[in-house]
């Protein structure tokens, strides 16, 4: 797969606490033909087990151009505290992913893509993802290729996210900001990456937004990739950054 222009899709915060948000996404995203992929929580909050949902994971699973990656372990704790890999210890990294990675095997799936919550990392975290063999992992504004050795570090442009609280009612702030940065990147000067990261707790009035600037970028003929297809396209970078 070779293109001159990319648009990385990425669901966020999949858990079964958002499921009818996660859903209209999905749903939307099957109906437009492009392919997708889902951040999906182990534990979100500490209370939701997938492997104690299986309409949820199925549901999930049933849809044929998507690809399901890890979402940190719990995302967020019972008092709200974010899942924080770029302060917590080697040692509790690999203790959380590896825990991630077995709710998954429980489940039936497998990934060897890590989206850290907040987009954050440490270079321990780094090393655990290497160690446990991911080849991707996604900050705000770039991938490390740890498919490559030594792994890679590409810069990227900023990813679009309209999440900025985690409360609906407050994220309306994010709109206009992120609609200017869409038609700043969404022009045809170049070799060009525009990521979009919908999360279910995003204001209900962008939905559609999103959904047009995904129809938008398909009529341009971007492709849009599963992050297992990415990792090829990746190799030639750098893509130009707004």
């Amino acid at each position: 797969m070779t293109s001159q222009h990319l648009a990385v899709v990425t669901l966020h915060d999949a858990a079964p606490a958002f499921s009818k948000r996660i859903f209209e996404f999905t749903d939307a995203f099957e109906n437009l033909g492009i392919n997708f992929n889902v951040a999906t929580v182990p534990f979100f909050h500490h209370t939701e087990d997938l492997s104690r949902f299986p309409e949820f994971v199925d549901k999930l699973k049933s849809y044929k151009r998507c690809e399901i990656v890890l979402h940190g372990l719990y995302h967020e704790d019972r008092k709200g505290h974010m899942d924080d890999f770029h302060t917590k210890s080697k040692g509790t990294t690999e203790e959380e992913i590896r825990a991630g990675l077995e709710i998954f095997e429980q489940i039936g799936l497998r990934t060897s893509v890590f989206i850290p919550p907040q987009w954050k990392l440490s270079s321990g975290s780094i090393e655990v993802l290497e160690k446990l063999r991911f080849s991707l992992a996604e900050m705000q504004e770039e991938f490390f290729l740890l498919s490559h050795k030594p792994f890679r570090k590409i810069k990227v442009p900023k990813v679009l996210s309209w999440d900025l609280t985690g409360h609906p009612d407050q994220n309306v702030v994010r709109i206009s900001t992120e609609e200017h940065r869409f038609n700043l990147l969404d022009d045809a000067r170049g070799r060009k990456m525009i990521r979009l990261a919908p999360h279910p707790r995003d204001p209900h009035k962008v939905f559609n937004e999103q959904i047009n600037m995904i129809r938008e970028l398909k009529e341009q003929d971007y492709t849009i990739p599963l992050y297992k297809e990415l990792v090829s396209e990746l190799q030639d970078a750098p893509y130009s950054i707004i």
